[in-house]
């Protein structure tokens, strides 16, 4: 359809879609402020069109009348047509319209007048109804009328004005966003993309989340906080220093602000000339460079000789300890010192002297660093007459382990002696099982079979019950000495089956001493090694606790 003012120069012609109905709400059209002249001309079209096909005479069948002239032409006439009709079909006439029986008539109303179940009522309320909905209807369409004159109005104005323009605001930035230079004016739908896709997006990357940056300012409460004492004032706390502090950091400011005030005041303190001091522990050997490197490194005390073992000169050596940290360790072989003739030590210069000494006895007299022992009966020995024997170079005198250690149970001692004091070819191994371990106070002790038999520093009960006598040596001078691996003995394997005797083949060389290996007191020159022993020390108020474990 042609618009109307589509030739009426020099107007400029608008669509009625880009124009707003600003008038009130008309809902019997379901019509709204804000809807399109489009939408509102449409409604309104629309409801005009029902109510004139509604009041179109031809759209009703009065076939049923049988007419024999013309019918009536509009819809007032239509209701005239009735109304004389429903008289004629009552037996009214107009002088007798005010007959008392015309209301009385009951009629039946068309569909739209049914209400419920009731389709009949009065003639004189049918007709009244039906004027009343007449009027109303009359009334409706003076006011659509009077609407869509408005609108053909605003319709009209809207059409004869000018085709609006729109331009996409801009402003000069004051800093390159982007790719976008500082001092340019941009359109803003320019900047928001650039800013988005090539500055917003990775800047979120970079910081995280406001999620990530939160839990980020958190991590400073349990490391610094208000209370927390300066380095440059340590009697005073953050808050009370640097009035600036905040308290409850809740954004990135507020932890930068914290951050520098806790720089700052590192840096006041190191230019004031405050230094590092370092102070070594009993486990750990701290020391500052001229660089101020810090370096770390565990107390090692490197090997030293046991005290109370002068008696075994350079060729035995005697046994040593290292403590590294709170540990010591031992290492070497530990000779039970012979008596001499006055119960002192006899020095052990060769190996081969001291295998040709035919005593037994342990010395036990003299100074304890010398070698002299103490007994306990026949069960147990201590060396260095009872007393330490770590060197205070290795342990403070004043410090102790921290409970017994002792070698696996049992520790076979030896002890290789000669057939002759003159022969340097034919000789024997003695041996005796015994318990070797150092006590808390540092004293290192051996106990005897016999010990373990009867039980520590017991003098009764039944001695030699252990199986482990089969390995006790327990010889007397003049006895001959037996050869176990012997072409002739049987230990290991029997010639037949059945019982058999355990026999042993005697060499013709004889022992030259008597030696009960069972009795401690016998044990002077059995060696054994202390390979493997180590010991804790105890921790004490000189050694710090977190070296202890």
């Amino acid at each position: 359809m042609k618009p109307l003012n589509l030739d009426n120069k020099p107007c400029s012609p608008i669509s009625s879609n880009c124009v707003v109905w600003q008038g009130p709400d008309i809902p019997c059209i379901e019509l709204c402020t804000g809807d399109t002249v489009s939408d509102v001309v449409s409604a309104m079209a629309t409801e005009l069109c029902t109510v004139l096909d509604t009041l179109k005479v031809s759209n009703y069948d009065l076939t049923c009348f049988n007419l024999q002239a013309c019918g009536p032409q509009d819809f007032q006439a239509l209701i005239q047509f009735l109304i004389e009709k429903i008289c004629e079909n009552e037996g009214l006439t107009p002088a007798t319209k005010d007959a008392p029986t015309c209301p009385d008539c009951v009629v039946s109303v068309a569909e739209c007048f049914v209400t419920g179940t009731q389709t009949t009522m009065q003639l004189v309320d049918y007709v009244q109804l039906i004027g009343e909905r007449v009027c109303s209807i009359i009334t409706e369409i003076s006011l659509i009328n009077t609407q869509i004159t408005d609108i053909l109005i605003r319709l009209t104005t809207l059409e004869n004005a000018p085709v609006p323009t729109f331009t996409v605001p801009s402003f000069t930035i004051n800093c390159q966003i982007g790719s976008l230079l500082s001092g340019t004016n941009q359109p803003i739908d320019t900047l928001l993309e650039e800013f988005i896709n090539n500055l917003w997006c990775g800047f979120y990357a970079v910081t995280g989340s406001t999620t990530d940056l939160t839990n980020a300012i958190g991590t400073q409460e349990p490391c610094i906080e208000e209370t927390s004492k300066t380095i440059t004032k340590p009697g005073t706390t953050y808050a009370t220093e640097y009035p600036a502090w905040v308290a409850e950091p809740s954004t990135v400011a507020d932890s930068i602000t914290n951050i520098w005030l806790v720089l700052c005041d590192l840096h006041t303190a190191l230019s004031a000339g405050q230094t590092i001091t370092v102070a070594d522990t009993n486990t750990i050997d701290l020391e500052l460079s001229a660089g101020d490197e810090l370096t770390a490194k565990i107390q090692d005390t490197g090997w030293q000789p046991l005290i109370g073992f002068n008696y075994q000169t350079e060729d035995i050596g005697p046994p040593e300890c290292r403590r590294i940290g709170n540990t010591i360790y031992f290492r070497g072989l530990i000779y039970i010192p012979l008596a001499d003739g006055g119960n002192r030590p006899i020095d052990i210069e060769d190996v081969q002297t001291y295998c040709s000494t035919y005593t037994t006895s342990v010395a036990t007299s003299g100074s304890g660093a010398d070698g002299a022992c103490t007994l306990s009966g026949n069960s147990s020995l201590k060396f260095n007459l009872g007393a330490s024997v770590i060197p205070t170079t290795v342990l403070d005198a004043v410090e102790n382990l921290d409970g017994p250690y002792r070698v696996n149970f049992p520790t076979v001692l030896l002890r290789v002696l000669n057939v002759t004091a003159s022969n340097t070819v034919d000789s024997f191994l003695l041996s005796a099982p015994c318990r070797v371990g150092i006590l808390e106070d540092k004293s290192f002790y051996i106990s005897s079979l016999h010990d373990a038999e009867v039980g520590a520093d017991n003098s009764t009960g039944l001695v030699g019950n252990s199986a482990l006598r089969y390995i006790t040596s327990n010889v007397r001078t003049g006895e001959s000495i037996p050869l176990f691996d012997s072409a002739t003995s049987d230990i290991s394997s029997f010639p037949t089956s059945g019982v058999q005797n355990i026999e042993t083949n005697v060499d013709s060389q004889i022992y030259p001493i008597t030696c009960d290996a069972g009795d401690i007191a016998q044990l002077g020159g059995f060696y054994f090694t202390i390979e493997g022993l180590t010991a804790h020390v105890a921790c004490s108020s000189n050694i710090p606790s977190a070296s202890c474990y």
